[in-house]
């Protein structure tokens, strides 16, 4: 009778359990390929470097509770690992958080893309080379070295989205340690903290938008002399699909906060464009980061010029495979370089080193 009776609550319990797994999702992509990179008129590291690449491969992990009334609970782990030497490199590295949604709008907390990646171009949604992204020049200030909002996710966020309002989106988030640190004694005045503002409006083939940077590191208070204490940002982006082609525009101001030794600010822009070419995706984006104000002065050849093209030719409606070129020539004091060296496991240029990279990849979504 015993055995009868569990038997029973097992049954009644197992259908349950699928049900309340139907909401989460397992998704992601494998990205990789071959990339030759090439170095030239720096004063070290020049010639030529030939390895398998990562393009941002991950598994996603997110799910949905309707906890009634209009409002879900919301969740998501992101996951980053590397296919060409099957590393790992971050467990829940990506945009991962928890949250709750409604007819109020979203709100999230945890690790989230912030500022940098408003307006940019598509080289990394396609199987393009990552790398090859104009947020190489727009993300940074006189070298890959300084980034603005770290050109990548910030950690311990809180954000909120608005709701759905026809064609508008955006929202703002704040963190009390977003360089992954929560450092500081109880009630410390000198700790650091950032937030950032976002909006953007869709009509018909317009799409228009805004973003706004800023952040404080621990310690700005009292910094050492020449300390870096901080960063501010802004960002003005726009686009029209004209059917086959898609045009965009995107203007960035940003700015490196020093101490004693004069603040550095650059301008720069990028010209994205996308177009249907054959059974494929045309992509395309041209990038200039101007010379650098130090103090307000004009610093002379601090800026650089990114040209990068490329092909993503679809296999089915997940798989596609990539073909892309890129180039950056850096005036004599400057030293960017392509977006996400890590993942290409290439050394910091030096000042006035270009770069030219050429990529052939495949990438499966899942």
């Amino acid at each position: 009778m015993k055995k009868a009776l569990l038997a029973a609550a097992v049954a009644a319990a197992v259908p349950a359990l699928v049900h309340a797994q139907t909401n989460v999702v397992m998704t992601g992509n494998f990205k990789t390929g071959v990339a030759q990179t090439k170095y030239s008129n720096g004063a070290s590291n020049n010639g030529n470097h030939t390895a398998m690449i990562d393009g941002s491969s991950r598994f996603i992990i997110k799910g949905t509770e309707d906890l009634g009334g209009g409002l879900k609970a919301i969740f998501q782990m992101d996951n980053r690992f590397r296919p060409d030497n099957g590393g790992t490199q971050s467990l829940a590295g990506g945009n991962t958080f928890v949250g709750l949604t409604g007819g109020f709008g979203t709100v999230r907390l945890g690790k989230l893309d912030l500022y940098w990646n408003q307006g940019i171009d598509s080289f990394q949604s396609y199987a393009t080379a990552h790398q090859a992204s104009n947020a190489g020049l727009l993300s940074y200030v006189g070298s890959n070295s300084n980034p603005i909002a770290r050109a990548s996710r910030s950690s311990n966020v809180v954000r909120y989205d608005l709701p759905k309002m026809g064609g508008l989106k955006g929202g703002a988030a704040w963190s009390p340690g977003a360089n992954g640190a929560e450092a500081g004694a109880m009630g410390d005045g000198n700790k650091g903290n950032a937030w950032e503002l976002d909006l953007a409006w869709s009509g018909g083939p317009f799409t228009v938008g805004g973003a706004y940077w800023d952040e404080k590191f621990d310690g700005y208070k009292n910094a050492a002399a020449g300390d870096n204490t901080g960063q501010q940002a802004w960002r003005l982006y726009g686009t029209y699909n004209f059917g086959v082609v898609s045009l965009g525009l995107t203007y960035d101001e940003s700015e490196l906060s020093y101490d004693t030794t004069g603040d550095r600010k650059r301008g720069a822009w990028s010209i994205p464009v996308t177009a249907k070419v054959g059974p494929g995706t045309l992509v395309f984006a041209y990038t200039q980061a101007q010379d650098m104000k130090v103090g307000g002065s004009k610093r002379n050849d601090t800026g650089a010029k990114m040209f990068a093209l490329g092909y993503d030719y679809p296999l089915s409606k997940r798989t596609s495979l990539g073909v892309s070129y890129a180039v950056i020539n850096n005036d004599s004091n400057a030293s960017y370089g392509v977006y996400s060296r890590s993942g290409a496991d290439l050394n910091a240029p030096t000042a006035g080193q270009d770069t030219k990279q050429f990529y052939v990849g495949v990438r499966h979504a899942f």
